[in-house]
């Protein structure tokens, strides 16, 4: 300021060449103080910012209001609304000039919108795998939850891992039951078909080997008999698992925001209408903006081992005739009188035939395409007659 001070003062230096010289600044700054002192007096010489008043690359003013708004409308609906979805929406809508994520970024900063995170790990230390294939990794999961009166109720779920799509999804009050989560991979396969391997936690109704259990819980009977391989991750270890230990995050937060739900019905009807708009619609960060249905139905899905060659596939529901038989298409399949009117679902793939009750496993069949009658045992071969 002292030196502001001087060059201010008209007549004040008497050889200005050589005072900027002594002071290492030019003739043009000297003169400049001098000038801005004149027009505002001791105002002029404080430090200015160096701003330009315009710049010809920088993010319109009506572009950087949409990313704002994006950004509450997007925590408004409990969806992410990080700089990357928010670049995809405003690219989905086809704003000029979308500006880039890192732009984004420090215009939300800039506007107060990021709240600083110091301690969380950069997301490249992470050591990531992805199976090549849609269905050849399913990962498996259930959450708490709880409906308007508090009641807890448990979230079953089946993602593909390659595509982050959606398969599967139900609840059922309390906690999560070997029915509720067989439901809801029953559902999954019938809609996208049998996984050639499936991911799960060590939780009770999927593993009873870390508890040592003798016998395997109903899901991992039920898979194995479909070909499907099955495994856990490692105990304590939820990022084997961390795609839909992610998905929870974002449904929950969706829930937050649309609900609360009075009655498990209600529930269950907001987590379908969640699974069409997360599969469909929802830009999907780990997939570059694509949604989770677009990579699931680009590739060829993958199949059980066992069976690689597809053949025709359904899950049919029927109920056991009082006879204990069932139609299965142009098959007539007997599971005994035992099993008499109850419900069954028959999962065939080719000629490979899975039947269950429930969770329960009923019977496991290669079908005789030459004969129409599935009898529940092979009748031994008739006996040759004698001559006399």
């Amino acid at each position: 300021m002292d030196v502001r001070m001087a060059t201010a003062l008209v007549g004040g230096v008497g050889d200005v060449a050589a005072f900027c010289r002594a002071q290492g600044i030019s003739r043009q700054t000297y003169y400049k103080w001098q000038a801005r002192y004149l027009a505002d007096g001791l105002d002029g010489l404080k430090e200015r910012s160096r701003r330009p008043r315009s710049c010809a690359f920088g993010t319109p003013a009506g572009v950087q209001e949409q990313i704002v708004l994006l950004r509450k409308q997007l925590a408004d609906n409990g969806d992410y609304n990080g700089p990357e979805t928010i670049r995809e929406h405003l690219a989905a809508e086809s704003v000029p000039g979308v500006p880039s994520r890192a732009t984004i970024a420090r215009i939300l900063t800039r506007r107060g919108l990021v709240a600083p995170q110091p301690r969380k790990r950069p997301r490249s230390s992470y050591r990531r795998f992805v199976a090549a294939r849609p269905n050849e990794m399913w990962q498996s999961d259930w959450t708490g939850w709880h409906l308007a009166n508090g009641k807890p109720v448990a979230i079953a779920g089946t993602l593909d891992d390659h595509s982050r799509l959606l398969a599967g999804i139900g609840c059922c009050h309390g906690d999560g039951t070997g029915e509720l989560v067989w439901s809801v991979m029953s559902s999954a396969i019938g809609r996208y078909g049998i996984p050639m391997c499936s991911l799960s936690d060590n939780g009770r109704v999927y593993c009873l080997a870390r508890y040592a259990v003798d016998g395997e819980t109903s899901f991992e009977i039920n898979l194995k008999a479909l070909g499907c391989q099955v495994i856990t991750s490692t105990p304590y270890h939820p990022q084997t698992c961390g795609k839909i230990e992610r998905l929870w995050q974002t449904l929950k937060k969706w829930l937050s925001a649309h609900g609360p739900y009075p009655t498990l019905a209600a529930l269950n009807q907001a987590l379908l209408d969640f699974a069409a708009y997360y599969n469909t619609r929802r830009p999907h960060r780990a997939l570059h903006g694509r949604t989770p249905a677009e990579v699931f139905h680009a590739s060829t899905p993958a199949r059980p081992a066992a069976r690689p060659l597809p053949g025709p596939f359904s899950v049919r529901h029927n109920h056991a005739s009082p006879a204990g038989i069932i139609s299965a298409g142009r098959y007539s399949i007997t599971v005994g009188a035992h099993w008499a009117g109850l419900p069954m679902t028959i999962i065939r793939d080719g000629d490979h035939i899975t039947i269950f009750t429930g969770n329960q496993l009923v019977r496991i069949l290669d079908a005789d395409p030459t004969r129409r009658h599935q009898p529940l045992h092979e009748p031994p071969a008739s006996k040759a007659r004698t001559r006399r």
